[in-house]
């Protein structure tokens, strides 16, 4: 069983720091957008994962049904260096989220959303980096999203290079569809031998172990999920709370680890497995959470650079 600090200290940790995805990619921004000069370098990621099933509880009324989630997404980006000390890239995201619950759940069945992911970061001087990351699209539920779904959400960040094996972050994070849609955001990467690395932050705090050329194995904290805009009439309403033209804010949050090995120059496999910590569907506008008991889950990762 989680220990119900342990549970309370991560979510605290991954909510309000989520920076080490775009710490990592502006720390690493020269070396990924100029593999032959000045760019282009792309690259393509298909994702697939799996939570399994556990109990969810409505305010009053616990284990009220049994909820399990299935994610699909697929990514890709083309980056290059504009000019020295200058980088963009652009790309776009698709990603689905399946619902099986009980008919009790005020769920909706199916989560969505697609978008274009827009970044520019400029090095200041040698030890200071500036970016702007923005993902204009639609985010809601149900099987086509509407207007209502559009939103572009994004982050404001600045990185500041303290040697040549540590870096921190702090920055913005805005979303509309969010509860907090204005957060403060700060994290760090270390890499204290060229073994390990440190990072910590959203949507991933870990440990790494590189075991050999191309093969690690890491450990730690991850973040799934999202705010979605809901308009959809077959989702089911809880009482007398309606659901209707509002805001879910899912989120999953894991504990886990796995391997991520590479299979040659232009392609690589993670894969990772652990436990879902904390899962919940937060209506904050109704002032409605879903909230289930912890569950197993599985996750498997493919990415292609050319």
């Amino acid at each position: 069983m989680v220990s119900p600090v342990f549970r309370s200290s991560l979510r605290s940790l991954i909510r309000r720091s989520s920076v080490v995805a775009c710490l990592v990619a502006v720390c690493a921004a020269p070396a990924s957008a100029q593999p032959g000069g000045r760019g282009p370098a792309s690259s393509l990621e298909f994702a697939f994962s799996h939570s399994a099933k556990s109990d969810a509880d409505l305010p009053g009324r616990p284990a009220a049904g049994k909820l399990a989630v299935d994610a699909w997404s697929v990514s890709g980006k083309t980056a290059r260096m504009l000019r020295p000390g200058v980088f963009a890239s652009a790309g776009g995201t698709w990603e689905r989220y399946e619902v099986d619950a009980s008919s009790a759940l005020p769920v909706p069945k199916k989560l969505q959303g697609a978008a274009l992911n827009l970044a520019v970061a400029m090095a200041l001087d040698a030890d200071w980096m500036l970016s702007l990351t923005v993902s204009p699209g639609f985010y809601a539920a149900g099987s086509s999203p509407g207007t209502d779904g559009f939103n572009a959400p994004g982050l404001l960040l600045g990185t500041r290079k303290i040697s040549p094996t540590f870096s921190v972050a702090v920055g913005l994070r805005f979303d509309a569809f969010s509860d907090n849609s204005v957060l403060p955001i700060a994290g760090f990467r270390w890499q204290p031998t060229p073994e390990w690395t440190v990072s910590l932050g959203a949507p991933r705090t870990e440990a790494v172990y590189k075991i050999r050329e191309g093969i690690e194995v890491f450990g730690g904290g991850s973040f799934q999920g999202g705010g979605f805009a809901i308009d959809d009439p077959q989702l089911r309403s809880s009482g007398t709370i309606s659901l209707r033209d509002t805001y879910v804010d899912y989120r999953e949050i894991r504990a886990g680890g796995g391997l991520r090995w590479a299979l040659g120059k232009a392609l690589s496999l993670e894969l990772e497995g652990g436990w879902v910590v904390d899962r919940r569907f937060d209506y904050y506008e109704r002032s409605l959470e879903v909230k289930t008991d912890g569950a197993s889950f599985w996750h498997v990762g493919l990415t292609t650079r050319f």
